[in-house]
């Protein structure tokens, strides 16, 4: 009987670890949790400082706007998602970054630092401050939603669904276009910026994203997020060989 008794107990004692066990698992966010963390450890392996080095000597050797960030590094930076540019915005209009930005440009992202590999966020960041008006939608905050939510990872840049379905977690709405001058027009007419992901040509040699944000009789007006000097108006015939995809944006 009493063996009974101390079998029943422990039985008890581990239902009721078990329970809080749980119950703790939930308030931390459950199976969402453990996701995210995975999600967080696929994006942002270890960084060897000297091949660091070596990607900005590159990253400078390439692109020589980038200068004053590559002079000022002093390490890699944690995220700031305090960061709120409500000051800098119009609603309705889309303000211009770069994405290495001393704000956010020093975070990890990938294999690199967001100042060379976070085209992506730094462009959906721009379009989704810019109709919102909510000044907290940073390239960091961008950057760092798309290493919770598993569109960043090491080695593989910035998945494609970051600009749809991680969109939509910004309150955008975003419809994927074909490639044709009389549709993308109409789009910017409608006050729906667009962001492209251009293949090899004059604005990458691998893969990088850009934001059409209005139109004209000359061509389309972009802002390339690492290179500001490339901003400005392109042809459709200067652009049309190098777009591999594009979605455009609107606020609902």
């Amino acid at each position: 009987m009493k063996k009974g008794k101390r079998v029943l107990q422990g039985l008890l004692v581990f239902v009721l670890i078990f329970a809080l066990a749980a119950a703790l698992f939930l308030s931390l966010g459950g199976v969402d949790s453990v996701k995210r963390l995975l999600n967080r450890a696929r994006a942002l392996g270890k960084i060897d400082d000297a091949e660091l080095r070596a990607a900005m000597a590159l990253v400078l050797e390439t692109n020589p706007e980038t200068e004053t960030y590559i002079s000022n590094f002093d390490g890699v930076r944690d995220y700031d998602l305090t960061l709120d540019l409500t000051g800098e915005i119009v609603l309705g209009k889309i303000p211009y970054f770069t994405q290495w930005d001393a704000r956010w440009g020093y975070c990890q992202y990938g294999e690199g630092l967001l100042g060379w590999t976070g085209c992506g966020p730094t462009a959906l960041s721009m379009v989704a401050m810019g109709l919102t008006g909510d000044g907290t939608l940073t390239p960091a905050y961008v950057a760092d939603l798309a290493i919770r939510e598993g569109y960043c990872v090491y080695g593989n840049g910035t998945s494609w669904k970051l600009f749809s379905e991680g969109a939509t977690m910004l309150g955008l709405h975003a419809k994927e276009l074909i490639l044709w001058e009389p549709t993308m027009r109409e789009e910017l007419r409608m006050g729906h910026p667009i962001i492209c992901i251009m293949g090899p040509g004059h604005f990458t040699t691998t893969g990088h994203y850009i934001v059409l944000y209005n139109c004209t009789e000359e061509g389309f007006q972009i802002y390339d997020p690492y290179r500001p000097s490339n901003c400005g108006t392109w042809t459709y015939e200067e652009l049309k060989g190098e777009i591999k995809n594009l979605w455009s944006y609107e606020y609902k």
